[in-house]
């Protein structure tokens, strides 16, 4: 799936060609578009890829880019927000009815 070619090729080559700051403005104007639900869901979603990667760098410019009031929501938002939207199937949890 395009997934396993985003990890290993796409995403080391945009972080090689476009600056930090560049990929920090689109960020901020992606979590600006989306709105405050949709961009927690993102923030989750995001969290969860760069840990899943196993890639230092890319753990270490979330903590320095993602503001700390965020981060610390992070786990909250998965539980209220993103589980229940987006991601039982993935984290086992069944929905309460």
């Amino acid at each position: 799936p395009m997934r396993n070619l985003q990890e290993p090729l796409i995403a080391p080559a945009i972080s090689r060609v476009v600056p930090s700051k560049v990929q920090k403005s689109f960020n901020s104007k992606v979590l600006r578009n989306l709105g405050l639900l949709e961009s927690r869901l993102h923030l989750v979603g995001m969290h969860d890829a760069v840990w899943e990667s196993g890639v230092e760098e890319e753990r270490e410019k979330f903590e320095t880019e993602i503001p700390y009031v965020a981060r610390m929501m992070i786990e909250r938002w998965r539980k209220s927000l993103y589980i229940p939207k987006a991601g039982a199937l993935d984290y086992g949890y069944q929905s309460a009815v």
